[in-house]
């Protein structure tokens, strides 16, 4: 037990330097992003009470930058990473599993899908804790990032420093940026997890077996919930619409994923299955936009489809969060 705590210790300091290695190094953002990496690996092989010694420690070692440092540190990478390592290593014997669960050593496992809500769920907290955070500002949270965005686009001589077109740019941008930081916050959590995972696995220490990603299956009322964003993305006005479409970006993620695994599952069944892939995900980094909304419209059409269960010649079992 000591020894696991010592490690997650360790493993907590090691994310808290990564993230200030963020603006004290030219590949501070390559390394900045595998910041949650150690938290999972210290939970994914030692258990939650590593998990926990991590994120007690990163939180410890970002408060010496100040109070503020320390508190994003927990609520981005520290807590959430803890929380889900806590539910990844949920199981309960195959006499107590469903019928159409997935067992492994005997056990049925948290099932990937409601990590993803979970993560996803989290990511709707912490832009609840912003709106809150800036609620008496003037403008709220749009007011808070509007003068950051109009500077930052004249420093970057991307408009004029005088004249309305600064404005006008910082205002669409304001509107974007929460869904793009919570898209980004989300991707980055889940290839650290995943890659903590494989990882694990690699060493022979992993706790859990690895969950099969490609089975990922959503509960049918999510669809429902971004049907709902959308709409209220549509028909809000500009100065709160943009609260509509950060939720639509959170709640398309996982449908995101679901997506990805219907393509894997494509693939997979095709010569040259690798060719495949690659090309694919070429095709996301070059028009992430473009594909990524594509590959959120097959995940939601396979709700209904069945693209894998059609390939597999077999039902896949729906996942409960």
């Amino acid at each position: 037990m000591i020894r696991s705590l010592v490690f997650g210790g360790l493993a907590g300091t090691a994310s808290a330097l990564l993230v200030m290695t963020v603006v004290g190094s030219p590949f501070g953002m390559v390394l900045g992003y595998l910041a949650p990496l150690p938290l999972f690996f210290a939970g994914l092989t030692k258990g939650v009470g590593a998990a926990a010694a991590a994120a007690a420690a990163g939180t410890l070692v970002s408060a010496y930058n100040g109070v503020m440092p320390a508190v994003t540190f927990a609520l981005l990478f520290g807590l959430p990473a803890l929380w889900l390592v806590r539910q990844a290593l949920l199981a309960r014997p195959a006499e107590e599993a469903s019928s159409d669960a997935e067992l492994a050593d005997g056990l049925e496992w948290f099932p990937p899908a409601g990590l993803v809500l979970r993560l996803a769920g989290w990511s709707g907290l912490l832009f609840a804790l912003a709106l809150l955070a800036t609620s008496g500002r003037e403008g709220g949270l749009l007011g808070a990032l509007q003068p950051v965005l109009q500077q930052f686009f004249i420093a970057m001589q991307a408009v004029e420093s005088g004249g309305d077109q600064a404005e006008k740019l910082a205002e669409t941008a304001a509107r974007m940026m929460p869904a793009v930081v919570a898209v980004s916050w989300l991707t980055m959590l889940t290839i650290n997890g995943t890659l903590a995972q494989g990882l694990a696995v690699l060493v022979k220490q992993n706790a859990r077996p690895t969950p099969h990603y490609s089975a990922l299956s959503l509960p049918r009322y999510l669809a429902m919930g971004l049907v709902a964003a959308v709409v209220a993305a549509i028909l809000l006005p500009a100065e709160t619409s943009f609260i509509a479409v950060a939720a639509t970006a959170i709640l398309a993620f996982p449908y995101f994923l679901q997506g990805l695994a219907v393509v894997h599952v494509l693939a997979n069944k095709a010569p040259a299955s690798g060719l495949i892939l690659a090309a694919f995900y070429a095709a996301l980094v070059v028009a992430s936009l473009l594909v990524g909304i594509l590959v959120v419209g097959l995940g939601l059409i396979e709700e209904w489809a069945g693209f894998r269960r059609r390939v597999a010649g077999a039902g896949t079992s729906r996942e409960s969060d």
